[in-house]
């Protein structure tokens, strides 16, 4: 329990492997924060992204770019959460929840080699990672877990009862299907783990329709009855004590003369308090928080800690300590995740969870009282719940990108709505089109072939909120311009020299650079510089090694079939390689037999792979219908190449039949 930046969190264990996946919950969320900070260290890429299209600025979002095709990303946020972001690679959901919010704050990591939960206090945002006093701890799976296997149960259940919480919800929806599979793949790792008993005693305390934290206790007590408890929240019921009464009722330890509660408080910059007059008159004494640092920070953190003279345990978690965050209410309660940790006092654990609230001077009679702003209960206009999915896909039959909207008729319809692109943009659908039209459950819109919305905007009784959209399959989106402007040999050699593409990127836009001052040409092929006329000998060994690299990447055991479709599909992969040879023919920088030959020779290559090992941990017939599928694009663009000179073109055909045979599972 050794205190760690919150960001650390992000941050893979030693041997952890390649990202495979990421789940998290949040009320508040700021997307560049998510994407530049805690996504970036988890899929370990550069975080500079200030839309300056600089170098630096291309790289990183092509760098996010082809690690987001290996893991599959879902962030859970409620209904009020902003949702700009700057890619359709990761899934944004909002959820609504009657009668209060989505206030949980839980992540869930998983590379190939380890998974990491991390639940707290902290809000997907700046203030929560980086200027707040925060409260969050993680625990990684393996012997030493801090969570028992009952409790991880229990909380992948209530994150899959989160899904539906989400207007719109369907699992044969792809993102919610990708995001039940992260869970799928959770309970998997959580059922094969053993974990090694300590005194620590654990106890999984939701906040839901059915269970509130404060009768999760016993299960985390031992021992005598308590006798004193301390409070940690920002938040309260400024003018009702039913939380404070609430929990006195617990200090049922004897003599009674001592049972003892009291609050500890961070003082604004001015020494104002947020803890009301009345509600002191409650608890037996208010008390500042030991400062932490030289710098005034405000409070985020929620803590609870009940005492005897020989146990303590700790609420930890997301929960205020309010009537909606306790679930002290029937008329609004909020979706909260927290744990119970419980310890005898004089063990080491029992130390650490006594800690968590370091208590110091009282709080003077006469502070000034101020109403804090609450992140975490601002109200904003939250988007109807009629407007379920809207998502981005492509028409099979004629490769159109459309937009499926989700609406259904509900009683938080508004008598009068639109929907466009930008908030000044003309309204492409309305409530009377849709009327018009017999109200369909799914309205399908055509988009520009330039225009890829991250969301539209829905406006109603003076309301505009974004709508965010979701993509079908990521890995079919079209690429930005940067790797659009790529070329097949530029691909070929990062994987002939096994740089990151990143680097190559960027040592094509140096190049691009200096050859615009110099007025001596530079030749950005990185073969051509050492090539002599006529050298196919270079070629071929460059071209073999390129391939051999790719099949290396191809052929790596896999956690799960999403991670396959990104090797697949991702820059590197077999299908954009190839396409971008079919575009170098196309273009004049590549002879009709090279490409042929080049096509001929990826598809041998995808089929030298044991597919039967690769695909032994996930859906064989699925992950071998994925082989197929890229066997048969790579086929295509034989054809869109041309079937001259001949013997290069049956060489071709008899390449991709055998590949066909060596994939056939």
């Amino acid at each position: 329990m050794k205190p760690t930046p919150l960001l650390d969190f992000w941050q893979k264990p030693a041997d952890a492997g390649e990202p495979v996946a990421l789940l998290a919950t949040t009320y508040a969320l700021e997307p560049d924060f998510f994407e530049q900070n805690c996504l970036a260290r988890f899929l370990e890429v550069s975080s500079v992204n200030e839309e300056t299209k600089s170098v630096d600025d291309i790289v990183a979002a092509v760098e996010l770019h082809e690690s987001l095709q290996k893991a599959s990303v879902t962030v859970l946020a409620d209904r009020s959460a902003p949702v700009h972001r700057s890619t359709l690679h990761w899934d944004l959901l909002s959820c609504k929840v009657e009668g209060g919010l989505l206030h949980a704050k839980v992540a869930v990591l998983l590379w190939e080699r380890a998974t990491r939960i991390i639940l707290g206090s902290a809000n997907l945002t700046a203030a929560g990672y980086r200027r707040q006093i925060e409260l969050g701890l993680a625990a990684d799976l393996g012997p030493q877990c801090l969570f028992p296997q009952e409790v991880l149960k229990d909380l992948v259940d209530e994150l899959q009862a989160y899904l539906a919480l989400v207007p719109g919800y369907d699992l044969r929806t792809a993102a919610f299907a990708r995001a039940t599979s992260t869970l799928g793949l959770l309970r998997q790792r959580i059922a094969a783990q053993s974990i090694r008993p300590t005194s620590l005693r654990v106890a999984f305390a939701p906040t839901n329709a059915r269970k509130v934290p404060l009768d999760s206790l016993d299960q985390a007590w031992s021992g005598p009855k308590p006798l004193r408890a301390t409070h940690l929240s920002p938040y309260w019921d400024s003018n009702d004590p039913k939380a404070l009464a609430t929990v006195r009722k617990l200090l049922t330890g004897r003599p009674a003369h001592r049972r003892n509660q009291e609050v500890a408080v961070v003082l604004a910059p001015r020494g104002q308090s947020a803890f009301s007059k009345r509600l002191a008159e409650q608890v037996d004494a208010v008390r500042q928080l030991k400062t932490l640092d030289s710098e005034v920070r405000t409070l985020h953190a929620k803590c609870l800690l009940i005492e005897s003279d020989e146990w303590v345990a700790a609420l930890v978690g997301s929960s205020n300590h309010t009537k909606a965050g306790l679930g002290l209410s029937n008329a609004r309660r909020h979706r909260e995740m927290n744990v119970w940790l419980g310890a005898p006092l004089k063990s080491k654990e029992g130390r650490a969870l006594h800690d968590l609230i370091a208590l110091g001077e009282e709080v003077p009679l006469d502070t000034e009282v101020v109403e804090p702003k609450d992140e975490d209960e601002t109200e904003l206009p939250a988007l109807p719940t009629c407007f379920g999915l809207c998502e981005v896909f492509k028409n099979g039959q004629d490769a159109q990108w459309q937009l499926r909207l989700g609406i259904t008729e509900t009683r938080d319809m508004p008598a009068e709505w639109q929907i466009a692109f930008t908030t000044d943009g003309e309204s492409f659908m309305t409530l009377a089109q849709w009327t018009e039209r017999g109200k369909p459950e799914v309205v399908v819109v055509d988009l520009a072939s330039q225009a890829m919305p991250m969301f539209v905007i829905v406006s109603w009784q003076g309301n505009k909120t974004p709508w965010a959209v979701v993509a079908q399959d990521p890995h079919s989106l079209p690429v930005g311009p940067a790797l659009s402007n790529l070329r097949a040999q530029h691909l070929l050699d990062a994987l002939a020299t096994g740089r990151p593409l990143a680097q190559v990127l960027r040592e094509v836009f140096e190049r691009e650079q200096a050859a615009a001052r110099e007025t001596v040409p530079i030749v950005l092929d990185p073969l051509r510089r050492l090539e002599v006329e006529g050298s196919l000998l270079r070629k071929g060994r460059a071209l073999a090694a390129s391939l051999a690299a790719m099949q290396r990447r191809l052929e790596r055991p896999l956690v799960t079939l999403d991670t396959l479709r990104g090797r697949l599909a991702s820059p590197l992969g077999p299908v954009f390689v190839a396409t971008k040879v079919a575009e170098a023919f196309e273009a004049g920088e590549q002879s009709r037999a090279e490409a042929i030959f080049t096509l001929a020779e990826i598809a041998l290559s995808v089929g030298r792979i044991d597919w039967k090992r690769v695909l032994a941990h996930v859906d064989l017939p699925h992950g071998a219908q994925m082989v197929e599928d890229t066997l048969s694009t790579l086929d295509a663009l034989r054809t869109r190449v041309g079937s001259e000179p001949a013997d290069l073109a049956s060489y071709a055909n008899r390449a991709i039949k055998e590949a066909r045979k060596c994939t056939a599972l």
